[in-house]
């Protein structure tokens, strides 16, 4: 038997005739904000037009999900509409469906554990998509097999942050990855090619979330926030972070100064508040210019110049992880570990000189699967075609301790970095450059490893909680 709210729904189908005319979905449906009681939903139709998003009731995504069915109406007249979803459980399933005039589209919410329930939890690492669709392409068709609850992007997603139609083939190329699982990133260079990352913010921008979300509600509702990201963002507003049952994460802005001002600040401002959260047991910064890289870029200067590194080891932070060099790369430098994963799709780089910091690089398209516990987190790095790059964990208050051999921090381990000099087995240069500002960097072909895809375990599905920071910032 239908629902009230389907059969609604479809009488306004029927009898509002124009109000649901006009664009078809482009973009989407994809999903930020997602916390244990709530969850933002964004689609983009084109010409712009009303949509609906059905909560609960989508047998193109399974009856056994959770939800009664509930019906939200975003009645305006816009290309970009972001609903604001209330009422649903913790690690809950609700399926749902977006409809313009044309045809629907489909996706799932899984909302967050709840923080005090430890609940594990596995996410994806990736990024540094640009330039390179076909490739971009084979990493996210790799990915999608893998089960996990959210991704973390290191930036660079395009070429060129101001261009709507590498923003639409992104999203196009996405969408078998986005239409279930959140996307949080932290911005590239190249999503500032305006100087302001104004798409970027417009895709992946905070929004202004009503207190009311953080308190669960007893059916599930909605309201679209179309004013939400309205106002221009200053780079020092483009930094957030999040709780995700026993972690924390920071996505920071790399393109800024943190000497001083509004961005040291807030750094430190959020940093002090994670060090007495409760039931907090992972602290972990993505920023797209890391502290250290054995790639062309290497060190961020920016954040050398400010001690940045002394302040996140002050802060008790377990792992930073980057990209902007287009390489795999796991490390301990500064007291902190690291990865660097930029190769989701653009031109790899050429390592021309391992960093002493530097336990494992290969110039190649991957990305890293990481699965938390209360005791370790777990890193699969994985090429497009299934293969295993390596496998390796950090232990709470210790350092990586990978494929059975101990790797304490400053010390070498198995699966070292090759000699300095040399290129990853299977590698060969090319006449490929980088089309960064800051600097070029010969590129080459990613390398194909032979064996068998190991994938660890799904742990349990959780999604992103979010909250704000201060305004403008995701917290």
């Amino acid at each position: 038997m239908k629902s009230a709210s389907f059969l609604a729904f479809s009488a306004a189908l029927t009898l509002s005739g124009t109000a649901f005319a006009g664009g078809r979905i482009t973009k989407g449906p994809w999903m930020q904000h997602v916390t244990p009681a709530s969850a933002v939903v964004r689609v983009e139709v084109d010409p712009p037009a009303p949509v609906s998003l059905e909560v609960g009731l989508s047998a193109a995504v399974g009856s056994t999900d959770a939800g009664a069915g509930s019906l939200i109406e975003s009645r305006e007249v816009r290309a970009l509409h972001t609903i604001l979803v209330k009422g649903l459980e913790p690690g809950t399933r609700y399926p749902f469906t977006v409809r313009a005039h044309g045809a629907p589209k489909y996706g799932a919410i899984t909302t967050a554990p709840a923080d005090d329930s430890a609940a594990a939890f596995r996410f994806l690492v990736y990024g540094d998509n640009r330039t390179d669709d076909a490739a971009h392409a084979a990493v996210v068709r790799a990915m999608v097999s893998s089960a996990s609850s959210f991704l973390v992007n290191t930036g660079d997603m395009v070429e060129n942050g101001g261009s709507a139609s590498q923003w639409q083939t992104f999203f196009d190329i996405e969408a078998p990855l986005t239409r279930e699982r959140p996307i949080f990133s932290c911005v590239g260079n190249h999503e500032l090619v305006d100087g302001a990352g104004a798409e970027f913010v417009r895709y992946f921008g905070p929004a202004e979330l009503p207190k009311a979300v953080v308190a669960p509600v007893p059916t599930i509702t909605g309201v679209p926030l179309h004013d939400a990201g309205a106002a221009p963002l200053s780079l020092d507003q483009l930094s957030g972070t999040f709780r995700w049952s026993n972690a924390r994460f920071f996505m920071i802005n790399g393109m800024v100064s943190y000497t001083s001002g509004v961005t040291r600040a807030w750094l430190e401002k959020v940093l002090v508040e994670s060090d007495a959260e409760p039931g907090l047991v992972w602290r972990v910064v993505v920023v797209h210019h890391g502290l250290q890289s054995s790639g062309p870029h290497g060190k961020n200067k920016l954040l050398q110049d400010a001690d940045v590194a002394q302040l996140l080891r002050s802060h008790k932070i377990d792992l930073v992880i980057s990209g902007h060099d287009h390489i795999y790369e796991r490390g301990f430098a500064d007291g902190l570990p690291y990865l660097v994963s930029g190769g989701g799709g653009a031109p790899v780089y050429r390592v021309k000189k391992a960093e002493p910091t530097s336990r494992r690089y290969e110039s190649v398209r991957h990305f890293v699967e990481a699965s938390v516990s209360s005791v370790a987190i777990q890193f699969v790095a994985t090429r497009p075609d299934g293969s295993t790059i390596e496998r390796c964990a950090l232990r709470k208050g210790d350092s990586w301790d990978c494929d059975g051999e101990k790797s304490a921090g400053g010390s070498g381990d198995a699966g070292a970095a090759p000699p300095a000099g040399s290129s990853s087995p299977g590698t060969a240069p090319s006449n490929s450059r980088c089309g960064c500002r800051t600097a070029g960097a010969d590129g080459e072909p990613s390398s194909r490893g032979a064996g068998l895809a190991i994938l660890l375990a799904a742990a349990a599905a959780g999604l992103l909680r979010a909250r704000r920071a201060t305004p403008r910032s995701v917290r």
